[in-house]
């Protein structure tokens, strides 16, 4: 008699839907779940409601209460020592955010920005936005966020993000370089009329990985799955939902530049707070 093959613990961040219907992303997410189940030949476990907080993943990862998770960068640097250390699940090309500006505004630094208005994209890939501004604000000896701009607002859509900055009702704006190809493919009088003064590094922030006690005989095919979504109806129907294209394993060196903007944040709060 064939011994039972033991199911994936499967936990997912309620942090990567942050951008999307959380029904939607939950009908999504238990189609690709089936069919994930079907191609590898053992049963999936996860939450009766798909997603987990934050809170829920950090205390799971302590319990050992799943073999893998789909999490952000922030997260994963809580429990980093409960994950595999060897490696990660991500996207080829990795995230990159640009500050932009009018072209042929007054702004042609960062420190022109004082005072000025500066609209962010909020989307689970962004979530280093924030940490990287400040340290970039820090570097430049020009304070804090919330007091050297006179206004901050957010959106979930890259064009009501960048087009404000390209109709003069915004002074700067902070996207992704993905969102902002886009537009420009769409509009390039938007490609011609912004610059970029300021990048990120390519950042690796949202990936899957396993729980470092996991050494279960599904690890290779539970990444080659992923590797082959765009092969099928529900793997191609998840990235449009969540905005990628395919994943692959990568060393897990890939999230230092990541780590590293997290990093450099804790020390300028740790330097302010003395």
């Amino acid at each position: 008699m064939t011994e039972a093959v033991a199911p994936i613990r499967l936990a997912v961040s309620e942090s990567l839907v942050s951008q999307v219907n959380l029904n939607d992303a939950r009908a999504a997410m238990q189609v690709w779940l089936k069919r994930m189940s079907q191609d590898l030949n053992i049963p999936i476990e996860f939450s009766p409601r798909v997603f987990d907080t934050s809170e829920e993943i950090l205390r799971r990862a302590r319990a050992g209460q799943f073999d893998a998770v789909a999490l952000n960068v922030i997260e994963y640097r809580e429990i980093a020592d409960a994950l595999d250390p060897g490696h990660v699940i991500a996207e080829s090309d990795g995230e990159q955010y640009l500050l932009l500006t009018k072209s042929a505004g007054p702004v042609r630094r960062l420190s022109d920005l004082r005072g000025k208005r500066l609209t962010v994209l909020r989307a689970p890939r962004m979530c280093l936005a924030a940490p990287w501004l400040a340290n970039l604000l820090k570097e430049g000896q020009l304070g804090e966020s919330d007091q050297f701009f006179a206004s901050i607002s957010s959106d979930l859509k890259p064009s009501r993000v960048v087009l404000p900055v390209f109709f003069g009702q915004a002074d700067a704006c902070i996207t992704s370089r993905r969102g902002f190809e886009t537009m420009s493919e769409l509009n390039p009088q938007v490609a011609r009329d912004l610059t970029v003064i300021a990048r990120s590094p390519e950042l690796v922030v949202t990936f899957y990985t396993f729980h470092k006690n996991y050494h279960g005989v599904s690890r290779e095919r539970f990444a080659k799955v992923y590797a082959d979504m765009p092969a099928s109806a529900a793997g191609r129907q998840l990235a449009t939902l969540f905005q990628f294209q395919g994943l692959a394993v990568k060393e897990v060196s890939c999230l230092a530049p990541s780590l590293a903007i997290l990093e450099t944040s804790d020390r300028h709060r740790t330097g302010a707070a003395r």
